[in-house]
């Protein structure tokens, strides 16, 4: 009688793949989209001293009121185009094995690498500290500060101090993974979170995203997982972090619009949108061209409003 493995042929299974995709991207998040009509255009800017300004409203019984004046200036935008794409050849289409779905995954494929792309470039902007305030960033790393984890660090006080310097007061937490791994079991960090919902085991239990979102009374706490691969074409991957070992606090309005206060916005002429065309010219049985592309301008526009902590941890 022929052996069990004499009696299958191996096949291609139906119900099971492996694709790696990266972790949530956050980069709407913490810049979230405007849509505009024009590929550039300039937007009005309230000036910040008349918001602030206390005037001398007395008055006597037939005096005339005191007059103050308000003012504006205005500051541009210009998008910038991305598109990326492939070809899928009609034979490849015809013979995919289930579950492939040549077209669907080149779409897919397509609107991952732009996202990637995307949530590198807003990484560089947010952790960056050009993109702040003079007065709204500090550098643990500078030799007069102390890095998180080390001795005489202050890693309570540092974000208490970021949140209350900006003029808006942020409603968002980011930290680098790496800095979220460890601040999370900082003993000073755990003795200011007590729950009994805590994880108690060695070395002491970890704080929860929750729980330190509630400590500094912000919205929430991002900690962006997303990597990308340094590795030259053709090369062994090389996989690093996007974001690095920093952090922001940062204002974001949930619907930025008129009269609104946020910290970035990114504008958009359009939106990502798939286009598709078929050439019979191409291979025996013709190609299909898929294209992703999109145009967006990623800009800070209130940069008193966050504040980063460069070189948080070593």
């Amino acid at each position: 009688m022929p052996s069990s493995r004499q009696m299958h042929v191996d096949a291609i299974l139906t119900n099971m793949s492996v694709q790696y995709k990266n972790a949530d991207f956050i980069w709407n998040q913490l810049m979230p989209v405007v849509k505009v009509n024009k590929r550039s255009d300039l937007y009005f800017v309230y000036n910040q001293e008349n918001a602030f300004h206390i005037a001398n409203s007395d008055i006597s019984e037939t005096g005339m009121a005191n007059e103050i004046d308000w003012g504006l200036s205005n500051d541009n935008y210009s998008v910038v185009d991305h598109a990326l794409a492939d070809w899928v050849s009609q034979a490849a289409i015809d013979n995919a094995d289930v579950p492939l779905q040549p077209r669907v995954d080149t779409n897919d494929f397509l609107n991952g690498a732009l996202d990637l792309e995307q949530e590198k470039r807003v990484a560089d902007i947010v952790f960056n500290a050009s993109s702040y305030a003079s007065n709204n960033k500090i550098d643990l790393n500078d030799g007069s500060n102390t890095n998180f984890g080390e001795a005489s660090d202050d890693p309570i006080g540092v974000i208490m101090n970021g949140l209350e310097v900006c003029l808006q007061r942020p409603n968002l937490i980011v930290m680098g993974p790496e800095v979220w791994q460890q601040y999370r079991k900082l003993p000073e960090v755990l003795d200011a979170v007590k729950s009994s919902t805590r994880f108690q085991g060695s070395p002491g239990g970890l704080a929860t995203v929750n729980e330190v979102a509630g400590l500094f009374e912000v919205d929430n706490i991002l900690v962006p997982r997303a990597r990308y691969n340094t590795a030259k074409p053709g090369q062994s991957a090389s996989l690093s972090r996007v974001w690095g070992k920093h952090i922001a606090l940062v204002y974001v309005a949930p619907n930025p619009g008129i009269k609104s206060l946020t910290f970035g916005v990114t504008f958009q002429e359009m939106t990502k949108t798939t286009y598709t065309d078929f050439d019979g010219k191409r291979g025996i049985k013709g190609a299909e061209y898929i294209k992703v592309a999109y145009n967006s301008d990623e800009k800070v526009i209130a940069n008193d409003v966050g504040y980063f902590i460069a070189h948080a941890v070593n």
